[in-house]
């Protein structure tokens, strides 16, 4: 161990070196204390043994001086007493001194208070190392919901058009602009309905997180993964002994793990129906009890819940509580199937290209107008899901600049759809085979940004119908076009 040693008697401090350097240590002697702090500052000492009595500053001054210092703070400082300085040694243990030894210094006791010292400075350096390690691990915790909270946007941005993004669809955009409504008034609860796979967890995450996120918890379940007779207990949690196989210590359910944040009940129409008037009852009262408990516990989360079913139609079949139905419809999105908003087609699918061209590794940047012509005329039953695993499919399997009718061929009449080439010629924009060229050099930049900027014309000004008629991406287009 580095030890500094401050004393003004020559005889005294050659004798403390030898003896810490026959111990195994490392010691530094300085007459002069205020030479000594200089070094200290300079470098980390974790022990400093010093004289009390010494001209320029005395050992008090000095001890004061090192724990006032951040640079200085841990080390430990003792002090060397004569017979004089006892009350004053005491004193100085007070004000931060690790402790004390008495003139004429015994080896053994300096042996042992530098031992302990040794072992006091282990456990600072550890317990820096277990606060370092616990701030890197907050940190990289943030990292991964700020990470999450990203992957989030992005799939927002893919299913709804927000941020960089703008959505070609009227119904998307009304279905974005409600959900930023609800997530500013967590009391209301949101029902969002719409076909499987149109996203609605997404928009969920939407009303929880907002624009800009926050910390609190999204805590989501799916209804009709979960037996009917653990429903209840996965809800409301439960205590000790409530039932057999019930955990020894009780457990918190998703209404308790959710608090301050957000409950996502998804696949909603599947609740048991002898549990609708207890979620009801929560919903009304903002209190429940576990199962088997006598507490009466506060609910302090917002409810969203989804259904893939039409709700109402549940309600007159008698299967949904028409009670808990109007509750939960307060805040209402329906999200239209992809196929009602096929304006919305050409900017998902170069999202999902660039998204799945990025993670695997491959060279696709756009896709070919025949291409999208299929995308377009496809009825999407799966909605956005089914045509993100539809571009994420032809990535895996191909690799190319352009995405073309051949990479999609395993698509449900694809093969029908795609153009005949007799439909080809009649299609066919420019005779390529015929094309001349003209004497004069051609500016091939700006014959490119005439065309793009001929194409936005032609759609008043809609860049991604634009960008699909030309086949490039909507970033493609939006960087050959003149700023």
């Amino acid at each position: 161990m580095r030890i500094l040693i401050v004393d003004d008697n020559p005889t005294s401090l050659q004798s403390l070196k030898i003896v810490l350097s026959d111990l195994g240590h490392d010691p530094t002697p300085f007459a002069d204390p205020v030479l000594a702090l200089e070094a200290a500052r300079e470098q980390r000492f974790p022990l400093i043994i010093t004289d009390i009595r010494m001209p320029r500053m005395d050992g008090l001054n000095l001890l004061r001086t090192l724990k006032s210092s951040p640079e200085t703070a841990t080390c430990d400082v003792v002090l060397i007493t004569g017979h004089g300085d006892m009350e004053t040694a005491v004193g100085a243990l007070r004000h931060g001194a690790y402790d004390y030894l008495n003139k004429p210094i015994n080896a053994r006791e300096l042996a042992a208070v530098v031992e302990r010292s040794a072992e006091h400075q282990a456990l600072i350096t550890e317990n820096q190392d277990l606060r370092q390690n616990l701030d890197t691990r907050v940190k990289e915790v943030a990292g991964d919901l700020h990470r999450d909270l990203e992957e989030a946007r992005t799939r927002l941005r893919m299913v709804s058009g927000i941020g960089k993004v703008v959505s070609e669809s009227p119904a998307t955009e009304q279905v974005m602009n409600d959900a930023r409504m609800f997530h500013n008034d967590p009391s209301v609860p949101v029902l969002i309905e719409g076909e499987t796979g149109t996203g609605k967890e997404i928009v969920a995450r939407l009303i929880h997180f907002g624009e800009h996120g926050n910390d609190t918890p999204f805590v989501a379940i799916n209804c009709a993964a979960i037996p009917q007779e653990l429903f209840e207990s996965e809800l409301f949690g439960h205590e000790a002994g409530a039932y057999t196989g019930s955990r020894a210590g009780g457990a918190a359910g998703k209404l308790e793990l959710a608090a301050g944040g957000s409950l996502f009940l998804d696949e909603v129409a599947e609740m048991p129906l002898m549990l609708q008037p207890k979620l009801l009852r929560v919903l009304e009262d903002r209190t429940y009890y576990r199962v088997g408990g006598l507490k009466k516990r506060n609910f302090t989360a917002r409810v969203i819940c989804a259904a893939n079913q039409n709700l109402e139609e549940q309600v007159a079949k008698g299967l949904f509580r028409r009670d808990l139905y109007h509750r939960l419809k307060v805040g209402h999105i329906i999200i239209p199937p992809l196929r009602k908003r096929r304006e919305d087609i050409p900017v998902l699918a170069h999202l999902f290209l660039a998204r799945q061209a990025e993670r695997k590794r491959k060279r696709f940047s756009s896709i070919d107008r025949k291409a999208m012509d299929i995308l377009l005329r496809h009825p999407w039953t799966g909605n956005v899901r089914e045509l993100e695993n539809t571009i994420e499919r032809a990535v895996l399997v191909h690799d190319a600049d352009i995405l073309t009718p051949e990479h999609i061929g395993f698509l449900a009449g694809a093969r029908e759809l795609a153009p005949s080439p007799a439909d080809n010629r009649h299609t066919m924009p420019l005779d390529l085979e015929n094309l001349e060229l003209p004497e004069a050099p051609i500016d091939l930049e700006a014959l490119t940004t005439a065309i793009i900027q001929k194409a936005v014309d032609r759609f008043g000004g809609n860049k991604s119908r634009a960008a699909a008629y030309l086949g490039i991406s909507r970033f493609a287009l939006h960087r050959r076009l003149p700023h």
